[in-house]
């Protein structure tokens, strides 16, 4: 199995700028909210968030519930336009955490949450356990998130995870070693969602990623059968939403 590099460094690479991360367990659980919404409502539903839901999310961090939350845009494909991450522990009841947060949220501006959740025109949540993540530090969160989806047999899975290991990894340590990429995070799939295995790249800049990808798929041939493995792929490209 993969080793489990969980670092504090990543809540700050999985949350949006300024946002507070806690001093605690390491953050090991992912759960990730995917909405449709219109482009057009994207800056009322940012300033909505910023101004009535991050000072909740933010309480709740600092009381030990979640251990940092944060904000993407969709740059490009797929059906979601905004995806949020709240960042848990071993011990995170993400049940609980969403009565607290939404439930705090309605009660105390129940207008504001009525047209919020006017502008979502399709919601998909989704847990996974975040199992390797490295990243470097740097003078704040990465821009761009590149998120490689894959839908493994579980059978498969421990192969699958240790032909990573072997050969893709040392790739992708390379590329932050050679500036090319911030960091990178393996998670599999917890509950929920068509996908249960993710790879993800954290980059500063964009530019970089058509020399990430040389680099990573000259690592093993094609006709390999870790590319035989898996029955669906997808993928996403993510980046900090704006009014952070």
């Amino acid at each position: 199995m993969l080793r489990r590099l969980l670092c504090a460094i990543v809540l700050l690479a999985l949350a949006a700028p300024g946002l507070k991360g806690q001093d605690g367990p390491a953050a090991d659980r992912i759960y990730i909210a995917l909405y449709n919404i219109a482009y057009s409502d994207i800056p009322a539903f940012m300033e909505a968030r910023q101004r009535y839901a991050v000072p909740i999310l933010d309480r709740l961090v600092e009381e030990g519930m979640i251990n940092s939350h944060g904000i993407w845009m969709h740059h490009t494909g797929g059906e979601y336009t905004l995806r949020e991450t709240y960042i848990g522990h071993a011990d995170t009841n993400f049940e609980t955490f969403l009565d607290e947060y939404l439930g705090g949220y309605a009660e105390a501006h129940p207008d504001e949450f009525r047209a919020v959740n006017g502008m979502i025109r399709a919601h998909e949540d989704e847990i996974f356990n975040m199992e390797l993540v490295n990243l470097t530090p740097g003078d704040g969160p990465p821009q761009y998130l590149y998120e490689a989806k894959f839908q493994v047999p579980f059978g498969d899975l421990p192969e699958w995870t240790q032909l990573w290991q072997d050969h893709f990894v040392p790739v992708a340590q390379k590329a932050i070693d050679d500036g090319l990429v911030r960091g990178f995070v393996i998670q599999t799939h917890n509950t929920g969602g068509e996908y249960n295995w993710k790879f993800s790249w954290l980059f500063d800049e964009w530019d970089n990623f058509d020399e990430v990808e040389q680099a990573f798929f000259s690592a093993l041939p094609l006709d390999h059968e870790v590319f035989g493995m898996f029955r669906a792929h997808r993928d996403e490209l993510w980046q900090q939403a704006p009014g952070n």
